[in-house]
């Protein structure tokens, strides 16, 4: 997926483009020596997880041991992170937080007041009749910035992070992590209401996807 001309991709402050691996049970080999000769076997050592305190969990002889309230703390550090990325990412997509590059400023700057001057007043930036022309193309129904497109690249940025054969959980943590990006570009417009129509109606398929994508889970489940 190329980005048009003149235009910088952005995930958003505090966005990843790392992708986090789903928790797995880890296996390690450890060698036994036997004292006086020179011989040695390996022995296939299963890291467990245990209820109880870090004292109580053991996993046996030479074997790693994590307690059960340790899986749990690392699985919510993973979800956290999975949040704020999806969470940054809708704010680069969407509001360009690290520049006006998002799609609600293109189309606002393609449907802006026509000043005396023949320029597209935005705010703050003075938009040339040129790139107000650029500006429809960018979010066109087959534009990069159109709503399938902007919402194709919202759905892989939570598909890439959530990994194949996602929980339920997992993709409702993306989901609220979407909501909270759309969310922040609201506040800067004034509220989801003053968010051009191409945003909102790119807000309302993505959570028709996240539906779809819900929906699946549960079969596969």
């Amino acid at each position: 997926m190329s980005t048009p001309t003149g235009v910088t991709g952005s995930t958003g402050s505090g966005a990843t483009q790392a992708y986090y691996q789903s928790l797995k049970i880890k296996t390690a080999s450890v060698s036994v020596s036997k004292a006086g000769s020179s011989s040695s076997a390996a022995a296939a050592v299963v890291d467990q997880f245990t209820a109880g305190s870090k004292a109580e969990g053991k996993a046996g002889a030479g074997g790693a041991a994590y307690t059960k309230e340790a899986g749990m703390q690392k699985a919510q550090s993973m979800a956290n992170a999975h949040y704020a990325s999806m969470k940054g990412a809708v704010e680069g997509f969407i509001g360009g937080s690290s520049g006006p590059q998002g799609q609600a400023f293109w189309a606002m700057s393609a449907g802006g007041k026509v000043t005396s001057g023949g320029g597209v007043n935005v705010k703050d930036f003075m938009v040339s009749d040129e790139a107000r022309a650029k500006a429809k193309e960018l979010i066109a129904d087959d534009g990069y910035y159109g709503v399938k497109r902007t919402t194709d690249r919202i759905m892989e940025f939570a598909k890439a992070l959530a990994g194949s054969g996602a929980s339920e959980k997992t993709i409702e943590n993306l989901r609220k992590g979407v909501q909270a990006g759309f969310d922040a570009v609201s506040k800067m417009y004034g509220g989801f209401d003053n968010l051009p129509q191409v945003s909102k109606d790119t807000y309302s398929a993505v959570m028709k996807e996240f539906d779809s994508w819900t929906s699946g889970a549960k079969v596969a489940s």
